[in-house]
């Protein structure tokens, strides 16, 4: 009976729209829990960092909602469980859909390195070659794509229901099986893009698309969707960016975007809970990825960590006496909407009353205070290394960030280290043209500083050649598909889609 139910539900879900009579020929597989298989084991969040009442709530329904959407598209469908899928099990299809994590196919492990530091190794759920098309849904992207250096990284699981900043004139929009012209709607700027730099000159209310029903500051169980970092996110030819989204970060969080063969719908809701406009911008996505076959992603990201030079304008802007003010009562006001929180949850407790899940695992910490740096203490962690050299002096630090951004170097290895590259300033042109390649070249064939000009060399390109005669060859033959990657390792590398 409840299977009865479960498929009455979904017809009479389905719009009318998409009735297509002559499907996709893109295959597709769906990958996330089989409802016909038992529960996993619940611990203190369900997969997907869903509460254990909304995960089970939603397990009967949610695959087979993706599957009846799909099919109404596309010709063939198949869906399996994610703890039995393998990286072979995609090679038959044009694009798999990852709504869940798969099962880990080498375990998370702990490293010291010869530094004597700890280093973290993610687990890995796919190859490194893993070539074929791939939507991952919200935070699965992070988990899944973290260990092969994916950008879909996790900045922050915040994403509510409304995208904005949205490109409109993206494939997905005007795709070959639905066109959509997204409902705009003009709302309130969420509050956390005023806190950076770049919310500067955004408007008090911006146009908004609605991608879900449910927002889950209105629903609490909801499935939370997943930003990643926008920061140097569309540096490199293999990425793109299509929507920003209501979140807690910046006006560049990245809530659609692609890397390479992988696509993040950063969403989290299941077809049950998507607005009309959002099930054809889904489809649409699924039918543009299949293009991307083979085209695994060039500049890897496998520090998400690391500083940018976004990083470093962002630290430009917050080393002032302004800044600090409004970090002083951004704490206060942090600090008492935790204490009033906290006297409720004990409130609570005391009258045994049960606490929820969220209200158990906050329990042992509501009673914290976060401490309120002076403001020597505020620029010394703003400024880092530069600290000796200017003490409590903000405006002459920005001022040698300023005029030296073009030399700043970004430790790909680092946890926001930058610095200035005294070599690259000494040349005098940017870390992030190619002409410094031309001059350290012409500089080696003069023997003009060789050594100098052999370490930028060597610094910004992945090669190791030694004679002048055989860098000139190697720019020369691959100078017009270079790109600057910051976050791919802070150096010059090459186009490989580039015929």
């Amino acid at each position: 009976m409840k299977k009865i139910m479960i498929w009455v539900m979904l017809v009479l879900a389905a719009p009318v729209f998409g009735q297509k009579n002559i499907l996709n020929k893109t295959s597709v597989l769906f990958v996330g829990y089989d409802p016909a298989k038992a529960l996993p084991e619940i611990k203190r969040m369900a997969p997907g960092m869903m509460s254990a009442k909304d995960f089970i709530a939603q397990y009967p329904s949610r695959m087979p909602a993706f599957k009846e959407l799909l099919s109404r598209y596309f010709s063939t469908v198949k869906t399996i469980d994610c703890r039995d899928w393998k990286p072979e099990d995609s090679q038959g299809y044009d694009v798999t859909v990852f709504d869940f994590p798969t099962s880990i196919l080498e375990p998370e492990k702990r490293e010291k390195l010869e530094s004597g530091k700890i280093e973290n190794i993610p687990a890995r759920y796919l190859p490194d070659n893993f070539d074929k098309p791939v939507i991952f849904i919200a935070n699965t992207a992070d988990v899944m794509g973290r260990k092969i250096g994916l950008k879909l990284d996790w900045l922050c699981l915040c994403l509510d229901a409304d995208a904005h900043h949205v490109n409109a004139n993206h494939a997905i929009f005007k795709g070959q099986l639905e066109k959509v012209n997204p409902t705009l709607e003009q709302k309130k700027t969420p509050e956390g893009i005023f806190h950076y730099s770049t919310g500067a000159n955004v408007p008090k209310e911006i146009p908004m698309w609605r991608v879900q029903k449910t927002s889950y500051s209105e629903n609490k169980g909801a499935r939370v969707g997943l930003v990643a970092r926008g920061n140097r996110f569309a540096e490199s030819p293999d990425t793109e960016t299509i929507s920003s989204g209501v979140c807690l970060k910046d006006v560049g969080a990245v809530a659609l975007g692609r890397h390479g063969n992988f696509f993040l719908w950063g969403f989290g809701a299941s077809p049950l809970d998507m607005t009309d406009e959002a099930k054809k911008v889904f489809v649409n996505a699924v039918a543009y990825m299949k293009q991307f076959d083979g085209k695994i992603p060039i500049a890897r990201k496998f520090n998400d960590r690391m500083a940018t030079t976004d990083d470093v304008i962002e630290i430009i802007a917050n080393a002032t006496k302004e800044k600090y003010n409004d970090y002083v009562k951004e704490i206060q006001s942090s600090n008492s909407n935790r204490a009033v929180r906290g006297k409720l949850i004990k409130d609570k407790k005391a009258a045994g009353q049960a606490l929820t899940p969220e209200e158990e695992a906050i329990f042992p910490y509501i009673d914290r205070v976060q401490e309120v740096d002076t403001y020597e203490q505020y620029l010394k962690k703003r400024m880092g290394n530069l600290s000796n050299k200017f003490g409590n002096d903000a405006s002459a630090f920005r001022k040698y960030l300023t005029e030296n951004l073009k030399y700043v170097y970004c430790n790909p290895a680092g946890s926001f280290e930058y610095s200035i590259d005294e070599d690259v300033k000494h040349v005098g042109i940017s870390n992030h043209d190619v002409k410094l390649l031309e001059k350290c070249v012409t500089m080696l064939a003069a023997n003009d500083q060789p050594e100098l000009a052999s370490r930028v060399l060597k610094r910004y390109t992945n090669e190791n050649f030694i004679s002048a005669n055989d860098w000139r060859n190697w720019l020369s033959q691959n100078r017009s598909k270079l790109f600057f990657t910051e976050t791919g390792g802070y150096k010059f590398m090459i186009n490989t889609y580039s015929k």
